[in-house]
C-alpha cells in the first residue's frame, strides 16, 4: 500500500468517525412529524354542510371537521392558494359556530433521555387560511407537559387573516419553533396539540388548515456544523490526491 493510499484511508476513517459523531444526535433524535392525521386525509371529507369525525383528533368544541377541496362547500379548491402537495381534504371549523377545536396528545418520553442533556427543540408548521374577505382564522397551540400532566411551556401559531390573503380564499404557510439558540431548559413527557378555528364574519366558521407538522429533535450546533464541513473538505482533498 502506498503512502498516499495509507494516508487517504486514515483520513477517510477519521472523517467517517467525525461525521458519525456529528450527525448521530440529529439522526437519532429528529422525530419527523409526530402528528396523527396532520393532513386531514385519514377518513372522508365532507362535501355538504354536515360534520364528519376526523380520525386522530379528539373533538373539544364546535363543529371541527374535514372538507374536500372543491366548489361543493364553497371553500378553497385545488387551484386556490395553499400547499402544493395538498391531497383531498383540509380542516375547517364547520357550520354555525363561533369556535371549533380538536386536540391530540403526543408522547415525547422516547426523547427525554436526549433532552436531559441538550436544549429542547421543536418545529411547528402548517397551512392556515380562510374565506374571501372574512377574517375567520385557524390556529394551533402546543402545551408541553411533564409526566404529571402539568404544563411547563406553551407555544402558539396563528394563521393568516383576510388582509394577508389579499381577500382571496385559500391558505398560507406559517411556522414557529425553538432551536438550540433558544436554550430552552425543559424536558416534557407529552405535548398536547390543539387545532382551533375562530369565526369573526358570516354564518359558517371558515377557519381552514392543512398539512400540519410537529416535530422535536436536534439540529447541529455551529461547532458541530464546522466539523462536518471540515470533514467534507478532507474527503475532497483525498479525492483530489487519488485523482493525481
Amino acid at each position: 500500500m502506498s503512502t498516499v493510499t495509507r494516508s487517504s484511508s486514515f483520513a477517510l476513517a477519521l472523517v467517517a468517525s467525525v461525521l458519525a459523531a456529528t450527525l448521530a444526535p440529529t439522526a437519532s433524535h429528529a422525530s419527523g412529524n409526530l402528528l396523527v392525521n396532520g393532513n386531514a386525509e385519514d377518513g372522508p371529507g365532507l362535501t355538504t354542510g354536515e360534520v364528519v369525525a376526523v380520525p386522530g383528533w379528539t373533538l373539544v368544541a364546535g363543529n371541527f371537521t374535514a372538507i374536500v377541496y372543491g366548489p361543493e362547500y364553497g371553500g378553497p379548491d385545488v387551484t386556490s392558494p395553499g400547499p402544493v402537495d395538498r391531497e383531498l381534504n383540509y380542516f375547517a371549523g364547520g357550520n354555525g359556530v363561533d369556535f371549533s377545536a380538536a386536540t391530540q396528545t403526543v408522547d415525547l418520553t422516547a426523547y427525554q433521555a436526549y433532552f436531559a442533556s441538550n436544549p429542547f427543540t421543536f418545529t411547528l408548521s402548517g397551512w392556515f387560511g380562510g374565506y374571501n374577505s372574512q377574517n375567520d382564522y385557524a390556529a394551533v397551540t402546543v402545551s408541553f407537559r411533564d409526566a404529571s400532566n402539568n404544563e411547563i411551556e406553551f407555544a402558539n401559531l396563528q394563521g393568516s387573516d383576510a388582509q394577508a390573503r389579499n381577500d382571496v380564499t385559500g391558505l398560507l404557510f406559517a411556522s414557529t419553533g425553538w432551536t438550540p439558540a433558544n436554550n430552552v431548559n425543559i424536558n416534557p413527557a407529552y405535548a398536547v396539540v390543539t387545532l382551533s378555528m375562530t369565526r369573526t364574519d358570516g354564518s359558517d366558521n371558515d377557519g381552514y388548515a392543512d398539512n400540519l407538522f410537529f416535530s422535536v429533535g436536534a439540529v447541529p450546533e455551529p461547532g458541530s456544523l464546522a466539523l462536518m464541513l471540515a470533514g467534507v473538505g478532507v474527503i475532497g482533498l483525498v479525492r483530489r490526491r487519488r485523482a493525481r
